[in-house]
């Protein structure tokens, strides 16, 4: 059995072990998250992962799916302070799905696979060029990031409550109208998941990091990362708690992270009309980002323009399926993003 004690010093060995190294970063966005619940709690979400987005969070967390569950995200983005920006077009997507994966059932007491996709895209961005005649030519072209999930989660010990899951990753990128800018590459994950007591939570991930081989010869690779992540919800009265979360973060060649959440929840019983019945409303916050060392003189730069969150939930029964809808803030430097999830368990 993974003892708690056995597991913190796990993911400390990890962190320590992802000290930084100087190199290239493909894929940066990979670092955004999904789900406009976990990012409203400031990506705060490495031992909770209790959705589809899990696929992403930490793959462990999938044993707690265990159903057929569908979950969609798209995001808009505010006007940009930036004036030399305001004509690019970005967009940035999200769509997740689980299933029970039977055959293993009897191996493992709970096991669900996911797959999912993120795309993210920049469109009408300029560029200048001397044609065949010497003349400066301006354009405008689209860079297109894909990367597609697969994942797996089970129970290691479902009495313990201690789960393990991995992602593989595959990434696609392209830059439209210029020859040979495409890249092709993979990514990996690996999670683990326990279950103090019956609210609180430990999750651990540790992450390749992206790999992205271009048709010119060229291949990019990010450092790994490693997260370990804490929670415990809180019983304040009847119907009402209070979910809180932390987890540390450390990338090679960024200095030593956190990202803080909580969610303040009312779960009602028995406020029903029909076949519709209302199972919880949620108030959520979050701080992204917050550097706790100076590697690299960066403590300073990441703090003074730190990355807050907020948001919204309602989870509902409709006609014997759970229906959950998710809104996020957030405020950033180059203008504030809105999330909307909607996920459905069947």
């Amino acid at each position: 059995m993974l003892s708690m004690k056995k597991f913190i010093t796990l993911g400390l060995i990890l962190l320590c072990a992802s000290t930084a190294f100087a190199g290239v970063d493909p894929a940066a966005y990979l670092k955004t998250g999904v789900g406009a619940r976990a990012l409203s709690m400031g990506g705060a979400y490495t031992s909770i992962s209790d959705d589809p987005t899990a696929i992403y969070w930490n793959p462990a967390g999938l044993a707690l799916v265990n159903q057929i569950a569908f979950s969609a995200m798209g995001q808009s983005l505010g006007s940009t302070q930036w004036e030399t920006l305001k004509d690019i077009d970005p967009t940035y997507q999200f769509l997740g799905v689980t299933f029970p994966f039977k055959p293993l059932a009897a191996i493992f007491s709970k096991s669900t696979m996911g797959v999912g996709l993120i795309s993210n895209s920049l469109s009408n961005v300029t560029y200048s060029y001397l044609d065949t005649s010497g003349v400066i030519v301006r354009d405008t072209f689209a860079d297109t990031e894909n990367t597609y999930f697969v994942s797996y989660g089970f129970a290691l010990s479902e009495p313990d409550r201690i789960y393990a899951g991995t992602t593989l990753k595959y990434l696609t990128q392209n830059f439209s109208k210029i020859s040979g800018a495409n890249a092709s590459g993979y990514d990996l994950d690996a999670g683990l998941l326990y279950g103090i007591t019956e609210t609180a939570n430990l999750g651990l991930v540790l992450q390749k990091g992206a790999q992205l081989s271009w048709a010119n010869g060229r291949t990019d690779t990010a450092g790994i990362a490693t997260k370990l992540g804490a929670s415990n919800k809180f019983t304040l009265i009847k119907d009402l708690s209070l979910l809180g979360a932390i987890d540390l973060t450390q990338r090679k060649s960024e200095p030593l992270s956190t990202n803080i959440g909580s969610e303040l929840g009312y779960e009602p019983k028995g406020i029903s009309a029909g076949k519709f019945a209302l199972e919880g409303l949620y108030l959520r916050g979050g701080l992204d980002g917050y550097a706790i060392e100076n590697r690299y003189d960066y403590l300073t730069k990441i703090n003074n323009n730190l990355n807050l969150t907020c948001g919204f939930g309602i989870n509902a029964n409709c006609f014997g399926v759970l229906v959950q809808f998710d809104y996020s803030m957030g405020f950033y430097r180059l203008g504030n993003k809105n999330r909307f999830t909607l996920s459905i368990f069947i």
